[in-house]
């Protein structure tokens, strides 16, 4: 049987304006794809790995861990960081309760607001809470040429 790997949410990708990242990547495998550009990879091995402590993160984990006094914070916001979600909402039917999600475009601030908001309320049937599903990281690619 064939080796597969789970390559869900693991992408990198560019167009005029944005590179975009998969929501599932490590900092391990942005630095190992021939697809990340270099100075992405410059930018994690120096201010993005060494912040987080390790690089078997993921961003959306690093986000989770971020002070927003921090220096890596500031690095975030300077590369004009947006972060693609599926928000969980709760709808009330006439079948039952059920789950929808709505695709937002966050900053880091509101991002960093999300992940800690309080999730008590977003069970499901089961009693499983119900998360916020990062699809992808842009960066905004002037902000990433210009960055020392």
């Amino acid at each position: 049987m064939k080796d597969t790997v789970d390559r869900s949410f693991k992408y990198v990708m560019q167009d005029t304006a944005k590179f975009y990242v998969g929501g599932r990547m490590t900092y391990e495998e942005m630095i190992s794809w021939d697809d990340v550009p270099f100075k992405i990879k410059a930018i994690v091995n120096k201010e993005l790995i060494p912040a987080a402590g390790r690089d078997d993160i993921t961003l959306e984990d690093h986000f989770r861990m971020i002070d927003t006094n921090s220096f890596v914070y500031q690095v975030f916001k300077t590369l004009k960081t947006k972060i693609k979600v599926h928000v969980p909402v709760v709808k009330e039917g006439k079948k039952g309760r059920s789950v929808k999600y709505d695709c937002k475009i966050l900053s880091p601030d509101d991002y960093i607001k999300l992940l800690h908001e309080e999730t008590e309320e977003m069970l499901d049937e089961e009693g499983k809470i119900i998360k916020p599903v990062t699809e992808e990281i842009s960066f905004s690619k002037l902000a990433v040429m210009v960055f020392h």
